[in-house]
């Protein structure tokens, strides 16, 4: 083989040699950012009557929290970079925390008695990040001290998942930022064409999904009373039975946009929200993490986790394995 063409064959190798070694970082990135999550989900309910708020087994819920130990925390609650679900939401909050970020601004909050937290807490407020915001200020009222000047902008969440179970874990546990993951746009579409499928479902005698809703519609009070409601819309027959009749709804009016519209958007949002979680976990190094959202969105989530390979646990998983031991 001539000189000129070993030149040319070793200067191929050399650059194919660097190429190859300049994409290593790149690969590696892509390979952490792929490894299997480890999550747990716990489904909760949005508000607690506060007659039967006493009789839930709340303790064992934030326990379940604790002792899974995760890296993050990410809860159902619209992120700061989603504006489009913040304007359609919560308008009027955007307002105030825009108010506030002004006399923020001017210095009107900079005196010698407001403490830090009351400031970061404040910040946060203002930069639309209203769940972190709440927490610190739960938990300068845990702390004893007084809400004031910014109490007017603090949420009564007493009887909430956040005030109950996500704000008390996260505290035992030493972590101070929670991780929005919601989706909300289109939701008042959403909720118009849901009311209007139901409709449908009764004058059309499809009787099936209706009694399915209004049997977990009981069975849901009757737990609440009896004090086992965490232990119900964890459970099996609430999980299969809420994903069975959104999935099943466009079956049950073929001919309906309506319902077909119904079942893609709680699919979407939901398949958004799992992307969330793992794009956050990524972005914070995390291996564990530990998601609170409404029950029904459990099953879905689960799903869309499960096929992208993590490994997903639930409240209710631990709560069949207890009820097998006994």
């Amino acid at each position: 083989m001539a000189p000129s063409i070993w030149i040319k064959v070793y200067k191929v190798r050399i650059t194919f040699i660097a190429s190859v070694i300049a994409l290593l970082p790149s690969i590696t990135i892509r390979a952490v950012a792929q490894e299997p999550l480890q999550i747990a989900i716990l489904g909760t309910a949005h508000h607690l009557k506060e007659e039967y708020k006493g009789l839930q087994q709340l303790k064992q819920a934030r326990d379940y929290i604790v002792n899974f130990s995760p890296d993050i925390i990410c809860i159902e609650a619209i992120p700061v970079d989603d504006s489009l679900s913040l304007q359609e939401v919560l308008p009027n909050t955007l307002k105030r925390a825009d108010t506030l970020r002004a006399k923020l601004n001017s210095g009107l909050y900079l005196a010698p008695d407001i403490s830090k937290q009351h400031l970061l807490a404040a910040k946060l407020y203002s930069t639309y990040n209203f769940y972190n915001a709440y927490y610190h200020w739960f938990q300068i009222e845990q702390g004893g001290d007084t809400l004031e000047p910014f109490g007017r902008y603090q949420r009564k969440l007493g009887n909430s998942e956040f005030g109950l179970i996500v704000y008390p874990a996260a505290m035992k546990l030493g972590i101070n930022q929670l991780y929005p993951i919601d989706y909300r746009i289109g939701e008042d579409e959403f909720l118009a064409k849901s009311n209007k499928v139901f409709k449908k479902l009764f004058f059309s005698f499809k009787w099936k999904p209706l009694r399915v809703y209004l049997r977990t519609q009981r069975k849901y009070k009757k737990a609440e009373k009896a004090g086992k409601l965490m232990e119900f819309i964890n459970g099996a027959e609430f999980q299969s039975s809420f994903s069975a009749l959104i999935d099943d709804i466009p079956n049950r009016l073929p001919k309906s946009a309506d319902a077909q519209f119904v079942k893609d958007y709680w699919l979407q949002r939901n398949k958004i929200m799992a992307n969330r979680i793992v794009e956050m976990a990524t972005k914070q190094g995390a291996t564990k993490v530990l998601l609170t959202v409404g029950s029904a969105h459990v099953s879905h989530i689960k799903r869309f986790l499960w096929k992208e390979g993590h490994r997903v646990t639930t409240y209710g998983d631990l709560l069949d394995k207890v009820t097998k031991h006994d």
